[in-house]
């Protein structure tokens, strides 16, 4: 019971709305249709009907008002904008992993290695910073340019930051803050490293909390899949087909 009442609390204004909308209406046909033709043991219990189906006829006139005035010019254009805008955040999360995938490969660790310390730092402390990596002269170079593109990522999902759940935009900005650190990946500068331990922490919380933003992701995208599967047909139809 407790959990059908918290659903209902914290169900959308529209549900609530057609949710009460159902019950009055039932009322009210059952009060017309049959009610009025009981006679009433007493003039308090038809005092109480006449009350509660005025107050059932109330409701209906304002649910079809909000419908009409609310629900479909304003909920509606809204909810489809909210749609696209997901599925594109979606998608960013997923460059968000492939950089942060490029980079496990590149340290040559597997699946969920970063989640063992003693294995994580093994694969730090194996790497010469000081050696090429792809395009790049060094390693220090290679995680500038990563905290760079990470960043151009996450600023442009936060920016419609109205339109994500709480937890994956606190993810987000768990990315984001440990990225902004003045020392994130500028350590050796400073600390005067002479391997990747400066890195070890900075690195363990991005793949961390990039596994907990992918985890919500695919979550998250289950409850929208079938209206992307409708508005990807529409789209492959109208421009493909």
């Amino acid at each position: 019971m407790k959990n059908v009442f918290s659903k209902i609390i914290n169900a959308e204004a529209h549900k609530l709305v057609f949710f009460f909308f159902i019950i009055a209406l039932i009322y009210v046909l059952l009060y017309e249709f049959w009610f009025t033709n009981i006679p009433g043991p007493s003039e308090i219990s038809s005092k109480a009907g006449l009350i509660t189906s005025k107050v059932s006829y109330s409701i209906i006139a304002a649910s079809v008002f909000y419908f009409i005035s609310q629900y479909i010019p304003i909920y509606r254009p809204k909810q489809q904008r909210k749609i696209k805008v997901l599925f594109e955040i979606y998608q960013r999360t997923l460059i968000i992993d492939s950089y942060l995938g490029s980079l496990k490969l590149k340290m040559r660790i597997s699946q969920d290695d970063f989640k063992d310390s003693e294995i994580f730092g093994k694969a730090i402390l194996s790497i010469d910073p000081d050696s090429p990596i792809d395009e790049f002269e060094n390693w220090h170079q290679y995680l500038f340019y990563l905290k760079s593109k990470l960043l151009d990522v996450i600023r442009s999902m936060t920016f419609y930051h109205d339109y994500l759940s709480k937890e994956f935009l606190h993810e987000l900005i768990i990315i984001e803050k440990q990225l902004l650190s003045p020392y994130t990946f500028e350590g050796h500068k400073t600390l005067g490293s002479s391997d990747l331990s400066y890195a070890e922490i900075c690195i363990q919380e991005l793949l961390v909390h990039n596994k907990h933003l992918q985890n919500l992701r695919e979550k998250e995208f289950r409850k929208y899949d079938l209206q992307f599967q409708v508005d990807g047909t529409a789209y492959r139809k109208k421009y493909y087909n």
